[in-house]
């Protein structure tokens, strides 16, 4: 989608499920009509705790990003679990991007960035329990030590009880893995000895802290009545199991408008600063039970009930259409039927408005992953079946000029299609106005790719069975077909051919055993082989020549009337003349060629007009020999 009228911001983030990715994406679209750019928002799907093969692949989009493309960059590296991954998009960002670039939802020193002040917005939180609540003995539940947010979450702890004069050491921290399920990590470290219990526990997000109550209250504490617990993200509200959670609400709308708006100025070179802007924005306490400063409103059960019940609605109708849309697709086999499933099954994404999938390579050779090129093989545009284009354009502009839209800016999702080893290519999807990718996002791009690896090894299985089939028809010295490769061209035509005159033309090499032993049987593969080359010069259309023996040829002409086959004999000589002059050995190679024309009446056989031919050569050699 790189044009010419706009310029283009590409955005980089990983996975799309997160309540931040909704606010944040939301707001990607809203600015980018607002400030008239294109976007690509690049998503990569990196889990903390897997290794798989599509896992290491999906860091191949970093590699694949037309960098040079780009006006702009906005890149959220918190959202990467995997360090690798991060390391992977700063090496990116810092060597090999031009254009001008912002982070957002962290602070660096190297890079304009917009982000939560997260020591600020701790300290906050940690002067609360402090002085509010007058806590002395606070523990900290850090994860993800890879991610930079986490350590100053967790020096704003440090730094606010040492500021109180509080004890705070290495033994009040333990590192969990940012996920409900380390709840009884935190619970060993600090719960372990009941005479030395903290009075709170701040943990670095609200999963954590979640699953830590829970734990908390199997064991019999109560929360916040024994033990205060914190969050931060303001992801669990959703939460009835726990208490409400006293949480630091980040301001993501607030970064996003930030930073397209610094990356505008950037851009447009209203804005050159001489080092990197750094614009921190205050997070939001929201107290709530865990703390006991909060409380739940009267309604907030029954409004979480029915917005539960409508989650857990739409999951189910989900997981039974990305079920049908698997057996679908894993049905079918070639490009044209992927195209039909897709279109039948685009009601379940009612909010897409373009889509257009891109394979590397060409219409003749598709899923090229080494090509320059790429080709869409299938388009959705303005919610109707645009068909398969088959259009190929240089994959470094991302789309064809047929996707562009003068009128509006656009916001593409870009997700690359591979499975195991192999990059077929990609998927760009457009949503209507304020619209963001739903849950089903990633897993419905892997079910395309698991398509996709089907139609590539049913291609390569077709293209060995092809190769073995021509082996097996092929004569390997000559090129030309061997009688078995012959009948099979011929069988199948043979009876629609009643009425018409065709001419099997038999050819043999002159003394090919006086060849062998004057020169040797490298000269008399050579000499077949120049039989066989002065054959293929010669063939008309839809005739056939093959090897059928050892120094022997047959030609089959299916219009051999009217002086065509006589007319074939002597072109094979002349070509055979001139070829023996091009390479000029010490002896010449020749060959006899008799020929029998026949008009065919339903009942003779091929069999029998071969023999004619034979015939016709066996006069030609024996009145020779005489």
């Amino acid at each position: 989608m790189i044009f010419t009228k706009r310029k283009t911001i590409g955005v980089f983030i990983d996975k799309q499920f997160k309540p931040f990715d909704d606010v944040f994406l939301a707001a990607v679209d809203r600015e980018c009509r607002r400030l008239d750019y294109d976007v690509v928002v690049f998503i990569a799907a990196g889990y903390y705790l897997t290794k798989s093969d599509y896992d290491i692949q999906e860091k191949n989009i970093l590699q694949f990003v037309p960098l040079d493309q780009l006006d702009g960059v906005l890149a959220v590296p918190s959202t990467y679990e995997k360090g690798e991954f991060r390391d992977l998009l700063y090496e990116m960002l810092e060597k090999r991007t031009k254009c001008p670039k912002v982070i957002i939802r962290e602070e660096n020193d190297s890079f304009h960035c917009v982000y939560t002040d997260n020591k600020e917005a701790v300290r906050v939180l940690v002067r609360h329990l402090i002085e509010d609540h007058g806590l002395k003995r606070i523990c900290c539940q850090v994860g993800d030590f890879d991610n930079p947010e986490v350590h100053e979450r967790l020096a704003a702890v440090q730094e606010e009880m040492a500021a109180h004069n509080l004890p705070f050491s290495d033994k009040d921290t333990c590192l969990g893995n940012m996920w409900t399920n380390c709840g009884d990590i935190a619970y060993d470290a600090f719960f372990s000895d009941p005479e030395d219990v903290p009075q709170a526990v701040v943990c670095t997000n609200d999963y954590m802290a979640m699953g830590l109550m829970r734990i908390l209250e199997q064991k019999g504490y109560r929360v916040p009545e024994d033990v205060i617990v914190t969050g931060f993200d303001n992801v669990t509200e959703w939460c009835i199991d726990v208490p409400g959670l006293t949480t630091i609400k980040p301001d993501f709308d607030g970064m996003v408008t930030q930073s397209m708006a610094l990356l505008d100025r950037l851009i447009k070179g209203t804005e050159t600063p001489q080092k990197p802007v750094k614009i921190g924005l205050k997070g939001e306490m929201i107290l709530r039970e865990s703390c006991g400063c909060g409380k739940r409103d009267n309604d907030f059960f029954k409004k979480l009930t029915e917005k539960s019940m409508a989650l857990l609605e739409e999951a189910n109708d989900q997981d039974a259409t990305m079920n049908n849309m698997s057996i679908d697709l894993g049905a079918c086999n070639e490009m044209n039927e992927l195209h039909e499933v897709l279109i039948s099954k685009r009601a379940i994404s009612p909010i897409v408005r373009d889509q257009y999938i891109c394979l590397f390579g060409t219409p003749e050779k598709l899923m090229d992953e080494n090509s320059s090129k790429a080709c869409v093989v299938h388009a959705i545009r303005d919610h109707k079946d645009a068909g398969m284009p088959m259009v190929t354009f240089d994959r470094d502009h991302l789309l064809p000029l047929m996707a562009e839209r003068e009128e509006e800016a656009q916001l593409f999702y870009l997700k690359l299609l591979h499975q195991n080893r192999h990059n077929f290519g990609y998927s760009m999807i457009h949503y209507d106005a304020g619209q963001v990718p739903s849950r089903c996002f990633v897993q419905a791009n892997v079910l395309l790719c698991i398509a996709f690896e089907n139609i590539y090894r049913r291609n390569e299985l077709l293209a060995l069975y092809e190769e073995r089939r021509l082996s097996s028809i092929t004569d390997l010295l000559t090129g030309l077909l061997n009688r078995r490769g012959l009948l099979e061209q011929v069988e199948p035509q043979w009876h629609s051919m009643i009425g018409k005159q065709v001419a099997f033309i038999c050819i043999d090499l002159d003394k090919l055993k006086t060849i062998n032993d004057t020169y040797g049987h490298i000269a008399g593969d050579y000499a077949i082989s120049l039989v066989g080359s002065a054959i293929r010069n010669t063939i008309p259309y839809a005739a056939a020549g093959s090897r059928v023996g050892g120094d022997e040829f047959l030609v089959f002409l299916p219009e051999g009337g009217d002086g065509k086959a006589e007319a074939y004999v002597k072109a094979f000589k002349k070509e055979l003349l001139e070829l023996n002059k091009k390479d000029g050995r010490e002896f010449t190679v020749s060959a006899s060629a008799g020929f029998a024309v026949t008009e065919l009446n339903g009942k003779i056989t091929i069999e029998e007009c071969i023999q004619a031919g034979d015939k016709e050569l066996y006069k030609i050699k024996e009145a020779r020999n005489k």
